[in-house]
């Protein structure tokens, strides 16, 4: 066990050998389809889809609770750890961080660090993999959690999707926006902002003129030569997933360049065949 343990809640959607690879702990988040409710690592997004197209009703999403964070912190602790690293979803999105500070509060050691990412989905699950990256370093506790305020100041994450009404109905976006975009058949790119909400980017009227758009902010954000480590998130897409990282592969054969799925979380909000970017700099 490493003196610094690294906890993070189920949708960063890291994969499961970078999971394993780092020691990084995993908090799920739980979905709700009819009468069934799972937790996001218990059902796959493609199976969590098609039990939604058997209902007439809309999904819920849940926060872990403070027992779930409690148990894995001192888990953690008896197993040798010395101190935590809990990186969770910005609070503007979710309250699974005050869950995870309530838990801190109660755990038998306080050296539990709680971060709230200031944002979501892959580009949260980034700042996690960083995290334990320096965990595995070495690099001392307070000092990877001032590293991870830093990096979140540069971290970027953008998603094309085909419609706001998931949003809309999940509550996440104002039902004003989403009227507009049906009317306008647009294809919004949504972001989030500086104080962890999502928010719309912009607004265009296809799929093709929003990913080149989003490839205009990325090639802004490569323009100085930094390395950074590029991911494409898909929800329940993985053929547009690939073609989308070979596109980008293609052009910026120097960089670090992934593809992700996201989970039944993120899949309730945005809908099938949204599409995602997250990147930072790294190393």
């Amino acid at each position: 066990m490493r003196k610094t343990a690294v906890v993070m809640d189920s949708t960063g959607y890291l994969t499961q050998d970078i999971l394993d690879r780092f020691h990084i702990r995993v908090v799920p988040l739980k979905v709700t389809v009819g009468e069934e409710t799972f937790t996001e690592t218990e059902i796959g997004t493609l199976d969590f889809l098609g039990k939604l197209r058997q209902i007439s009703g809309f999904p819920t999403t849940s926060q872990p609770s403070v027992g779930d964070f409690l148990t894995v912190y001192e888990d953690l602790f008896a197993a040798g750890a010395e101190s935590i690293v809990s990186l969770h979803l910005s609070e503007g999105l979710s309250g699974t961080v005050v869950a995870a500070r309530m838990a801190r509060d109660l755990a038998s050691k306080h050296d539990v660090h709680v971060v709230d990412s200031g944002t979501g989905a892959l580009a949260f699950g980034l700042l996690a993999w960083a995290a334990a990256e320096w965990a595995e370093a070495g690099v001392p506790v307070r000092r990877i959690v001032e590293h991870l305020e830093d990096l979140k100041t540069q971290t970027r994450l953008y998603f094309i999707l085909e419609t706001l009404e998931n949003l809309r109905r999940g509550g996440r976006i104002g039902g004003g926006a989403a009227v507009v975009g049906t009317l306008l058949q647009i294809k919004p790119i949504l972001c989030v902002n500086n104080k962890g909400q999502i928010d719309v980017f912009a607004k265009v009227r296809s799929r093709a003129k929003a990913w080149g758009r989003v490839k205009d902010e990325l090639a802004k954000d490569l323009a100085g030569g930094r390395p950074h480590r590029i991911c494409v998130q898909h929800v329940g897409s993985p053929d547009l997933g690939e073609k989308t990282a070979s596109e980008l592969r293609r052009e910026y054969p120097q960089q670090d360049i992934r593809v992700f799925g996201a989970g039944p979380v993120i899949a309730a909000h945005v809908g099938q065949g949204a599409l995602g970017l997250a990147y930072l700099p790294w190393p």
